[in-house]
């Protein structure tokens, strides 16, 4: 067949296919959130809206109606990150055929733009709360896969569409750990779905090279104790008793002495009463060993008003004297942070770029969007008189967002 001259439509169309493929963590994230973006006068970065989250309800074993007020959720979502990748483009090469020109051209610099925007979706661990695994411990085990999933039952987690990603090593560590026979039946799906590893414990399990390292804070003292006891509502601890100059990393985990999480539909308590996980929201250098460390998810026990039984987290508040215990790890030890979800835990939000208006004359200009991805991509090339040559470059527009961070767990390693 004789090649023909491709056009900007044509590359940005295959420039989105490869991006398809390319990609592995933000393949299996929320992407409906792009309509919600036409009422903020177009698409630019920066571009933030407030969106609306599933109600949560619970259930009362009475006759007689009682009616509660639905405490409203809601998050935002912002686009904020514009990422491009520069070419030089010549006419020799847009005569090749589409598959060639993929190949030689587009395919390359489609891998660094998917690892640019995997590399920010794993970084939206840092807003997980919820952590299984051992520090310092590469993931073998069934075991630690099984902790992910009973920590996502435990929240009321769907079982449905359950991911894990795992970093390079921890996946080549189960594959030769207590799971090594399964590695080897799922190895034809392996094949055919690109980082595609197996199903285990309910989830589909993925191979990304992506995921993040977290550092943790440097402190001479892993354990303090809270200073004040916090309200029904508090997005914040007071600590005392830390060594002055210890540090808690945005990011951290902690735990408090006796404070139990619970089924937020239920409110039955953790088997075992395992203790409720908290992370730091934001860094803190405990100056003379006291501070206020802000925390997530917010503190709501048994004791709350009605409407935000719904939303418990907590079994009792957290009580003066309490002792709190940093749990992600030894002093600025770093530790890749595998990620278990459900999609609802993130959401990547990719909007078309507004074309220039000198497109078509000056600037030549393609684009392609994915309706079920929720992607979209922009090819364009402009003269450069100075230089004496053309200058193209593939955009894509989006943010990632952590919107409801229950439905995640953390896979230390």
């Amino acid at each position: 067949m004789a090649n023909v001259i491709l056009t900007h439509t044509m590359l940005a169309e295959r420039a989105l296919f490869d991006l398809k493929n390319q990609l592995t963590f933000c393949q299996h994230v929320f992407t409906g959130y792009r309509d919600e973006f036409h009422a903020v006068g177009g698409f630019k970065k920066g571009n933030s809206v407030r969106v609306q989250l599933p109600n949560r309800y619970r259930a009362k074993e009475q006759v007689t109606m009682d009616a509660v007020d639905v405490k409203e959720r809601s998050t935002t979502v912002t686009v904020d990150v514009q990422a491009h990748v520069a070419l030089q483009i010549t006419g020799q090469q847009l005569t090749l055929n589409i598959e060639d020109f993929s190949k030689k051209v587009i395919k390359p610099a489609i891998i660094g733009l998917a690892n640019s925007v995997d590399y920010n979706g794993c970084g939206e661990y840092v807003n997980i709360y919820n952590m299984v695994g051992t520090p310092g411990v590469t993931p073998s085990t069934f075991g630690f896969l099984a902790d992910a999933a009973g920590r996502m039952d435990n929240e009321a987690i769907t079982r449905e569409d359950r991911v894990a990603v795992l970093s390079p090593k921890a996946h080549w560590s189960m594959a030769d750990g207590e799971l090594k026979s399964v590695f080897q039946q799922n190895m034809v799906d392996t094949l055919i779905r690109k980082g595609f590893i197996g199903r285990f414990a309910l989830m589909d399990f993925f191979m990304d090279q992506n995921i993040r390292t977290h550092t943790v804070g440097v402190r001479v003292t892993d354990t303090g104790a809270i200073e004040a006891a916090p309200s029904e509502g508090a997005e914040s601890i007071a600590l005392k008793g830390f060594t002055a100059g210890d540090i808690i990393a945005a990011g951290d985990i902690v735990t408090i002495q006796t404070v139990a999480g619970v089924n937020p539909i239920s409110g039955g308590v953790w088997e075992g009463s395992e203790l409720r996980q908290f992370v730091a929201t934001a860094a803190l250098t405990l100056t003379d060993g006291t501070g206020t460390l802000a925390i997530s998810p917010k503190i709501y026990s048994s004791a709350a008003d009605e409407e935000y039984l719904s939303i418990q987290t907590v079994k009792d508040l957290p009580a003066v004297n309490d002792i709190v215990t940093v749990v992600s790890g030894a002093s600025g030890a770093s530790h890749p942070q595998n990620l278990l979800f459900h999609p609802h835990a993130f959401a990547l939000t990719c909007v078309p770029l507004a074309a220039p208006m000198s497109a078509g004359q000056s600037v030549k200009w393609g684009q392609a969007k994915d309706e079920d991805l929720g992607l979209a991509i922009t090819v364009s090339t402009d003269w450069d008189s100075t230089n004496f040559r053309e200058n193209t470059r593939i955009d894509i527009l989006y943010g990632l967002d952590t919107i409801e961070a229950e439905y995640a767990v953390r896979g230390t390693g």
